[in-house]
């Protein structure tokens, strides 16, 4: 009976101890239940987070960092370092909520505690490839912020040594300038004033003149409708002006090949009979400039036949002798 009580009292110090050996790898990270969805997250500096850490949306806990590996070498498209590729694990839920533009940071639990992963979801609408890895955004490094400030100290500090006044000087100057300015803004308020004014006026006019532009590049507008024009015409223009060079080729090429069969003799000839055409071109001008002052004359009635082409009765008498005529043609030589 003894020996039953101290085996059950032994097996249940052997199970307390099991399962708080479990819960204590759980709690470090060394043991997951998770579903196997994982996600590769690449820094290029942990940010101080280990594994086991837990990775969070919303704040909150919706998976843990299974796995940190560094790859020295490894570099992003922008050539800076990026050695760190942590492997995390996610809920399924969590895994569906990620889209294509989501967003991982590192973050802490207040100033002093311990860092985790933060997920953003993102707000692309296609969803995130399950195979893809994602950039995360680093974590601030103090180091190299103390660092940099601590040489700036130095530096300010070695000045200050060189010219214990600079400081002085520093304040002095921009106590100076901060009076400056404010004695020019004082002095020229009603022009800044008017300045301001007619600014405000200027993007009011540009913004009349953007939306008249945009009303006529807008299609059936006239900017829109010279724009087509114009690629119309540059096409016509691709299309035609092949052929017509080819054709101004041949005509130059013909008269090319005429004037190089042309003597000096030949030039004296073809230059008199251009002088013999203008003449006769000057001719014709002025037999064709007699010829309007005639008929202005006869249709002002000027002259017997101008009179004749006026006068109605004159014309009708004249009509009918000649139909007498061709009907009595003796009477040309004998009268009744």
């Amino acid at each position: 009976m003894d020996e039953s009580r101290l085996e059950l009292k032994v097996g249940a110090l052997l199970l307390a101890a099991i399962v708080g050996t479990l819960g204590l790898l759980y709690a470090m990270g060394e043991l997951s239940i998770s579903s196997g969805r994982t996600l590769t997250v690449n820094f290029s500096h942990t940010g101080n987070v280990v594994k086991g850490a837990p990775v969070k949306l919303g704040g909150v806990t919706v998976g843990r960092v299974d796995a940190i590996e560094l790859v020295a070498d490894r570099r992003d498209p922008l050539g800076d370092p990026m050695p760190v590729k942590m492997t995390i694990s996610l809920s399924a839920a969590a895994e569906q909520a990620l889209r294509a533009d989501t967003g991982i940071t590192v973050s802490s639990q207040g100033p002093l505690g311990e860092p985790y992963l933060e997920i953003w979801p993102g707000t692309a609408a296609a969803p995130h490839v399950p195979a893809a890895e994602v950039r995360g955004v680093d974590a601030p490094r103090i180091d190299i912020v103390s660092n940099r400030l601590a040489k700036f100290l130095d530096s300010a500090s070695k000045v200050l040594e060189r010219d214990p006044e600079a400081m002085t000087k520093l304040v002095a100057g921009f106590g100076g300038l901060t009076n400056t300015v404010d004695g020019v803004l004082t002095e020229n308020r009603a022009e800044l004033h008017q300045l301001a004014v007619e600014l405000s006026a200027a993007a009011k006019d540009l913004r009349v003149v953007a939306a008249a532009a945009r009303k006529e590049l807008e299609p059936g507008g006239r900017t829109d409708a010279l724009l087509t024009d114009t690629a119309a015409a540059a096409k016509l223009a691709r299309n035609d002006l092949p052929e017509l060079s080819k054709k101004a080729s041949t005509v130059l090429t013909g008269l090319a090949a005429v004037a190089g069969q042309l003597n000096e003799e030949d030039g004296q000839r073809l230059k008199a009979v251009i002088v013999k055409v203008q003449q006769a071109s000057d001719k014709v001008d002025g037999l064709a400039s007699r010829a309007d002052r005639l008929l202005g004359k006869l249709e002002a009635g000027d002259g017997t036949l101008g009179a004749l082409m006026k006068d109605r009765q004159a014309y009708d008498d004249l009509k009918s002798l000649l139909a007498d005529l061709r009907k009595n043609p003796w009477k040309i030589l004998w009268k009744d």
